[in-house]
C-alpha cells in the first residue's frame, strides 16, 4: 500500500488539530499500550462515531477559515499601511514626490482638452520662522500650508509637499489671471493664519509655473525641474508672486551650473580677463581715467559679460576672489603703463559688499598696490549704493581706512537705493557716480533734468567729482555738460575694451 502524503503543512496542521478535538469530542479514548498516529486516529473515530466527527469537522474548519481570514486581513492591513508610508509626506499628509508623479501622469494622460499648469513654490520666510521661533512653529506652517492647498485644489488637481517648504501643484489652467489668483488667495489665507498665531512676519510664497505640453506630459520630472527653475527666477524677482517658465531660465540655470565649479581654473588659466572702459573729460574729450571691468573669456561659450556670472558668485561668496583679481590685475596694467611712459590716470575697481564685513580688507589693497609699486591715489574703490545700504555703518568705517591709505572712494550707481542723500551725507566719498538710469530714462525732459542737476550741484556743494554713466549720444552729453557735470563714462565716448586696446588709446593721447 503506498504511503500517504501530506500535500501541505497546513493540511497536516488540520488533520492534526482534527484529530486532537474529535476524539474528545466522540468520547473515545486512544487505544492503550499503542501509539496512534493522526491519520489512523480519525479513521478510527469515523467509523465509531461518524456524526460527531461530522460536527467536529466543521469546527475545525470553521477553525481553520478564520486563522487563516485573520492571517490574510493582517497581512492587506500591513501591506497598505507600507504603502501609505511610501506616497504620503508624514508631516503634512499630502502625497509626497512619487505619489504626486502617479497622480500628474493619471490625470494629463486621460485629460482630453483640460490644460493644466504645473507649480512649484516655496514659503520665502520658511528659515527665518524656523530658525527664531522653532521647528514647532515651522512644522505648524507647513501643516497649515498644506491643509490650504487641500482646501483649494479641486477636483482633477493634485498637490504634494516634495521636502522641507517646497510644494508642488498641478491646476487646471484657464488663464493666467487665474492662476496668479488662486496662488494670491491661498497666501492670504496662509498669511491669515500667520497673524493668528503672533508671527511678525508676512509669510507669502513664490511659484514657478509650466504649462503643460504634448511633448514633455509624460515626463513629470522633467516639468518639475522646468518649474523649478522659474521658481528660482521668481525668488530673484521682487513681488512677483508666480514666474512663468521659458527657455532662457534653463540655459541660464546650465550656464550657472557650469561655470560655478569652473572659476579656479578660470582664474588660473587667463579665462577671466581685465577690460577697461575710459571715463572722459566731456569738454577735450581727454581720459581722466578709467573703470577696470572683468570678462570670462570661456572656450567653448565665448565672451560672457559680467551680468552672466556675477550675481552667481556673488550668491555664493566667490566674487571676493574675483574682485581681488581684477584689482591686480589693474595694479599690474598701472605699473605697466608707468613702465612704458604712458599717461597715468585713477583705475577704480568695483568691490562686492563681502569685502567690507572682513577688518583687514583694506589692509590687503594696500599690500597688493605696494607689491606692484603703485601709488594710491591712482586707485579709486567703487561700492554701489545698494551694497552701502546692506551694513552702512561697516562701510563707513571701511572707506574712511581706505582715505587714510590715500585710495580713493567713489559711490557708484548712485540714485538706485532708498536713501541716497543719506548715504551722501554720511559717506565723504571722493567721487559720486550718477546711474545711468538717470541718463536714460527722459533726459531731455525737464523733471528729470531738474533731478539731475540738483543731485549735480549738492555733490559740487560737498567737494564731490561727479561722473554720469551710460552716456550714449551727443543729445544726452550736451544736457549733462549744461547740468554742470563735465566728466562720463559711456558708449558715445568708449566702449569697454581688451587691456591692450585701452593702452593703445592712451598712447595715442600721449602723443
Amino acid at each position: 500500500m503506498k504511503a500517504f502524503r501530506f500535500s501541505s503543512a497546513f493540511d497536516f496542521f488540520v488533520i492534526l488539530c482534527a484529530t486532537e478535538i474529535v476524539r474528545p469530542m466522540c468520547g473515545l479514548a486512544a487505544p492503550a499500550n499503542k501509539v496512534e498516529g493522526p491519520i489512523a486516529c480519525l479513521g478510527r473515530c469515523v467509523l465509531e462515531a461518524p456524526s460527531e466527527v461530522i460536527g467536529a469537522a466543521v469546527v475545525v474548519f470553521g477553525l481553520a477559515v478564520a486563522l487563516l481570514t485573520f492571517g490574510l486581513v493582517t497581512k492587506c492591513r500591513r501591506i497598505c499601511r507600507t504603502e501609505s508610508l511610501l506616497n504620503k509626506d508624514e508631516l503634512t499628509g499630502l502625497p509626497n514626490m512619487e505619489k504626486f508623479k502617479m497622480l500628474c501622469k493619471a490625470l494629463v494622460s486621460t485629460r482630453g482638452g483640460v490644460e493644466y499648469m504645473l507649480l512649484s513654490g516655496d514659503i520665502c520666510q520658511f528659515k527665518t520662522i524656523n530658525d527664531q521661533f522653532g521647528f514647532a512653529m515651522g512644522d505648524s506652517l507647513l501643516r497649515a500650508y498644506a491643509e490650504i492647498l487641500q482646501r483649494h485644489v479641486q477636483p482633477e488637481e493634485c498637490c504634494a509637499r516634495i521636502s522641507s517648504d517646497l510644494f508642488v501643484l498641478l491646476l487646471r489652467f484657464e488663464t493666467w489671471e487665474q492662476i496668479t489668483t488662486r496662488i494670491r488667495n491661498m497666501d492670504e489665507e496662509l498669511d491669515a493664519w500667520r497673524r493668528g498665531n503672533n508671527l511678525p512676519y508676512t509669510v507669502r510664497t513664490v511659484f514657478g509655473a509650466y504649462r503643460v505640453d504634448k511633448i514633455q506630459e509624460d515626463d513629470v520630472q522633467l516639468m518639475l525641474d522646468l518649474a523649478n527653475y522659474a521658481r528660482l527666477e521668481a525668488k530673484r524677482s521682487t513681488g512677483i508672486p508666480v514666474v512663468l517658465y521659458n527657455e532662457r531660465m534653463r540655459q541660464e540655470a546650465l550656464l550657472r551650473q557650469e561655470l560655478s565649479g569652473r572659476l579656479e581654473d578660470a582664474l588660473g588659466n587667463g579665462e577671466i580677463q581685465v577690460w577697461h572702459q575710459a571715463k572722459v573729460n566731456m569738454r577735450t574729450g581727454g581720459i581722466i581715467g578709467s573703470e577696470a571691468l572683468v570678462r570670462w573669456n570661456h572656450p567653448t561659450r565665448g565672451l560672457l559679460p559680467p551680468g552672466s556670472f556675477i550675481p552667481l558668485f556673488e550668491r555664493n561668496g566667490l566674487v571676493t576672489s574675483i574682485d581681488f583679481f581684477v584689482f591686480e590685475q589693474a595694479c599690474r596694467d598701472l605699473r605697466s603703463w608707468k613702465l612704458r611712459n604712458l599717461p597715468l590716470h585713477t583705475v577704480s575697481c568695483n568691490f562686492s559688499r563681502l569685502h567690507f564685513d572682513h577688518p583687514h580688507f583694506t589692509d590687503r589693497l594696500a599690500d597688493i598696490a605696494n607689491h606692484y609699486g603703485v601709488a594710491h591715489h591712482l586707485l579709486e574703490v567703487e561700492i554701489t549704493e545698494s551694497a552701502i545700504m546692506k551694513n552702512p555703518e561697516a562701510v563707513w568705517m571701511q572707506l574712511i581706512q581706505l582715505k587714510e591709505l590715500g585710495f580713493k572712494t567713489a559711490i557708484d550707481d548712485f540714485g538706485t537705493g532708498y536713501s541716497s542723500l543719506g548715504i551722501v551725507q554720511m559717506l565723504e566719498a571722493d567721487t559720486l557716480k550718477i546711474d545711468r538710469s538717470f541718463i536714460q530714462r527722459d533726459l531731455p525732459g525737464r523733471r528729470a533734468q531738474i533731478v539731475l542737476g540738483n543731485i549735480i550741484r549738492l555733490a559740487a556743494d560737498l567737494s564731490m567729482d561727479v561722473i554720469c554713466e551710460g552716456v550714449e549720444t551727443a543729445e544726452q552729453s550736451s544736457i549733462i555738460m549744461k547740468l554742470g557735470c563735465f566728466n562720463a563714462q559711456g558708449f558715445f565716448y568708449a566702449q569697454p575694451e581688451p587691456s591692450c586696446d585701452f593702452e593703445a588709446r592712451l598712447a595715442m593721447q600721449g602723443t
